[in-house]
């Protein structure tokens, strides 16, 4: 990738939808074909997410490695993030400006769902 781009790596611990989203921007930009955009994915996951491409071919692209959003994404979680959209209220001390930000990063995950 570009030098003055700074190397993304997705180890689980971040939001995989925000780690791809970011991703693809980056690559659009620097006008990688899926081949590039395949190895260079697969040398930014770590840990437990870098796992799943012992399961994939060596001939695999960058679409089949989409079970990712399936293992460490968004896509089997609606009824937890409904679940805790209807329970969430404004914590001891929380600002307005902070549960707003939950709130809107719930609905947003939930808008992104199929």
């Amino acid at each position: 990738m570009c030098p003055f781009i700074k190397p993304l790596q997705f180890d689980r611990t971040r939001s995989l939808d925000t780690f791809l989203t970011k991703f693809q921007h980056i690559a659009s930009y620097l006008l990688c074909d899926d081949e590039d955009m395949f190895h260079h994915l697969c040398s930014r996951l770590e840990g437990a997410a870098g796992q799943v491409l012992w399961d994939i071919s060596p001939r695999a692209r960058t679409a089949d490695i989409c079970f990712l959003q399936t293992k460490f994404g968004t896509q089997l979680q609606v009824e937890h993030f409904k679940a805790e959209l209807r329970a969430r209220r404004s914590a001891s001390g929380e600002s307005h400006q902070k549960l707003y930000q939950d709130i809107c990063r719930l609905v947003r995950k939930l808008s992104l769902l199929p």
